[in-house]
């Protein structure tokens, strides 16, 4: 077991648990929806959905990975030391506001660029102008979601402008499907049609020098027509679907457990009230348990009086309004409970009633945030 405490502020009893096979089980088991012939890019953005960058990347670097994914520059130069073998791409595309040293640091480093607009391009151009540094750039390409992809029409202009800009090199088409993760598929297949008839027409589509993707997870999972040269998994990577699934195709295993020790026991009587706000009010002598985090630390004010957590073999309520680095439990039905003893906030179970799918829907959110919102300052634990 591996414990990393590079960063002074971290809590060496607020647990985030990484399984190192189960992380490495979902990629295998993604990669068995692919042909053998499709790239793997793991997508680590976002402290890698709030399971650790460094930790996933130290994981996942000798593993069946062919690119890795970060949304900046800076998470990009952050892993930079880790990794080897695999090229980073960044996809926040290129703007005119970026410092023009960033674009020359990505040229030097390796790492690949994404291409939104014209002014992105142009910039990158004036950027590395007069140095021998090439820059390997993504183009992104709209086909509906509506976000930061290339209109068609522009790009078109971007791919004939490129011919003449030597510190340019196109390695890659992508685009990204808005409604992959629904039920109804059918705005994603004409998606998938736009950015199919786009490569067809610029002849782009069997170039062996490209990387055409446009599978995220859900897409990965249930779109293996538009699995083209290379998918990005993220969220799948990680343990879980989109949504909950009743038959996917392949299990995926939770990656991550949090956890965080009972600081105090108290007795409180019948009719005493807990929290901000008095609103939770005792209906009968109660044993309470406090965990050492809160919101601060990533987990919802919302959870207040709904959530649970578990202690040993028990769920316990969360009764009171969450603090900002403080949550009560009611302990009284758990027998020897003892301060010390390790809580588990976040279950690494699917059918968990205090995993990320019950979490996320107590929330009215989608499991990302309940994943990507756990503090960096909690202790990465490698098993």
């Amino acid at each position: 077991m591996k414990v990393y405490r590079d960063q002074s502020l971290i809590r060496p009893d607020l647990q985030a648990h990484l399984y190192s096979e189960r992380l490495l089980d979902n990629v295998r088991a993604l990669r068995s929806l692919c042909s053998p012939a499709t790239r793997f890019c793991a997508v680590v953005k976002a402290n890698a959905y709030g399971h650790g960058i460094r930790e996933v990347v130290n994981i996942l670097k000798n593993g069946p990975v062919d690119f890795f994914a970060v949304a900046t520059f800076y998470e990009a130069l952050h892993i930079r030391p880790l990794v080897r073998r695999q090229p980073i791409l960044i996809l926040e595309p290129i703007h005119p506001a970026q410092p023009a040293e960033q674009i020359r640091l990505c040229a030097a480093a390796g790492f690949h660029c994404v291409l939104a607009s014209l002014e992105g391009f142009e910039w990158a151009c004036r950027a590395l102008a007069g140095t021998e540094r090439i820059l390997a750039i993504h183009l992104n390409l709209e086909t509906g979601m509506g976000r930061c992809g290339m209109d068609p029409q522009e790009a078109a202009i971007l791919l004939e402008r490129l011919s003449s800009r030597t510190m340019l090199r196109l390695a890659g088409i992508l685009t990204h499907y808005a409604t992959a993760d629904e039920e109804d598929l059918s705005f994603a297949w004409e998606q998938q049609r736009r950015f199919d008839d786009f490569l067809q027409t610029y002849r782009l589509k069997n170039r062996p020098d490209l990387l055409i993707h446009s599978c995220n997870s859900a897409a990965a999972i249930k779109m293996p027509q538009a699995h083209y040269s290379m998918v990005r998994c993220g969220i799948s990577m990680y343990g879980y679907y989109s949504r909950p699934a009743s038959n996917p195709p392949i299990v995926l295993k939770p990656v991550l457990k949090l956890q965080a020790p009972l600081t105090l026991i108290k007795k409180i009587k019948a009719g005493s009230s807990v929290g901000y706000g008095r609103t939770f009010v005792a209906k009968r002598d109660t044993l309470t348990g406090l965990v050492p985090l809160g919101y601060a630390d990533g987990y919802r004010r919302v959870f207040s009086n709904k959530a649970v957590m578990k202690l040993g073999n028990y769920f316990v309520p969360v009764i009171g309004r969450v603090c900002m680095d403080q949550v009560i439990v009611d302990v009284t039905d758990v027998p020897d409970a003892e301060i010390g003893q390790m809580v588990t906030v976040i279950d690494d179970e699917h059918q968990s009633p205090c995993g990320v799918y019950a979490l996320a829907e107590l929330a009215d959110t989608i499991c990302y945030e309940i994943l990507t919102l756990i503090h960096a300052h909690v202790n990465r634990i490698v098993h």
